[in-house]
């Protein structure tokens, strides 16, 4: 990649944070990854991985960490509890040359993960978190980044002894989604706390949640002063997000708040389209590439099938807001070939194309 995670830290003034893309199971795999790239993010994480599935060369889990060459600097994002097993899975991550950092959740709320004692498990247990990013440093040689809340529940805030444990660990940097375990990805952001735990930390923090709009993004970093800005779901169906908020700090000017919640800026419909065309392309390069590597031929109904399912999740998202939207969302289970994804999208395009030429002044063409 030739672009490490401290040279990332070296880019910014502190009159515009970095921006990057958020780990989201189902979603940040390298077609997205590349996208969001191309649009302004400046690092961007895989999907969440789990240390067994890697150490038991599971296909499918490493089949999470493919890359493409062109989608810049990639951090492998790893799940675990067991302080040897994420050391020997970060270490077989570290040999693939694939990636400029390694990243260890311990913030994911799911209750599958955090069961077998991962994820935001691991808040409950600061010492824990200490001795697998210790033995994880020890094993790798790449920057060794962490994923984290500020603790269980409002009444147990735990984030300054997890802090210490990722600085004495030797962590070389510390992402806080701004939320306690308890409120799941919904209720208030804590910025008064992530602004603490900048102000105490001897490493570069990465602040997360609940930045949806550049308003949110320039809200955080003003407030808390966090060295990168990470959005999550704001950017599925909407890899502009990241060159909107990129634009709204050179500006120099605080950028309007969202008319409401999940607002986006109206965009060209010709963009839609291309944007959601290359995605569907390199969704297809993805299984290809996946498939050649297995050694098992591309069956075409397979293939469509497999397309089909994986991207409806990004489809409606492609269309938020637009006219005919909801008519396909709720028609998504129907939408079992890739000829029936392109028709709903094109239907919905011209509908929203048509609404927008009614709502102009007579002789104003579009």
């Amino acid at each position: 990649m030739g672009k490490t995670l401290h040279a990332c830290f070296d880019l910014p003034s502190r009159q515009s944070p970095l921006l990057f893309l958020a780990p989201m199971a189902g979603y940040t795999n390298a077609p997205m990854r590349r996208l969001c790239h191309q649009h302004g993010a400046a690092l961007t994480y895989t999907e969440m991985t789990s240390d067994l599935g890697l150490l038991h060369t599971s296909d499918k889990t490493w089949h999470l960490l493919e890359t493409f060459d062109d989608e810049g600097p990639v951090i492998a994002h790893l799940y675990g509890s067991d302080p040897a097993s994420l050391a020997e899975a970060a270490a077989r991550v570290e040999q693939s040359g694939r990636f400029v950092g390694i990243d260890l959740n311990a913030g994911c709320p799911v209750h599958k993960i955090t069961a077998n004692g991962a994820g935001a498990a691991l808040i409950h247990d600061p010492r824990r978190i200490h001795a697998i990013l210790s033995a994880m440093r020890r094993a790798i040689r790449l920057p060794l980044t962490l994923k984290t809340r500020l603790g269980p529940s409002p009444d147990r805030v735990a984030i300054f002894e997890t802090l210490d444990a990722a600085e004495q660990a030797g962590a070389d940097a510390l992402t806080l989604h701004g939320r306690f375990t308890s409120q799941g990805h919904g209720g208030p952001v804590h910025l008064d706390l992530l602004a603490e735990v900048k102000r105490r930390a001897t490493l570069p923090v990465i602040g997360n949640g609940g930045v949806a709009s550049p308003y949110d993004a320039w809200r955080m970093f003003h407030e808390t002063g966090v060295d990168a800005i990470m959005i999550a779901r704001a950017a599925l169906g909407n890899p502009w997000i990241f060159e909107d908020t990129l634009a709204a700090f050179a500006s120099g000017a605080e950028p309007p708040a969202p008319a409401f919640a999940g607002a986006r800026p109206r965009r060209d419909l010709t963009v839609i389209r291309d944007t959601f065309e290359a995605h569907i392309a390199a969704e297809i390069a993805l299984f290809e590439r996946i498939q050649a590597r297995s050694g098992l031929p591309v069956d075409a109904a397979q293939l469509e099938e497999t397309l089909a399912t994986t991207f409806r999740c990004h489809l409606f998202r492609y269309l938020h807001g637009l006219k005919g939207s909801s008519y396909v969302r709720g028609r998504l289970h129907e939408l079992n070939t890739l000829d029936a994804i392109h028709a709903a999208v094109a239907g919905c395009l011209e509908r929203e194309a048509a609404y927008r030429a009614a709502a102009l002044p007579r002789g104003v063409r579009i």
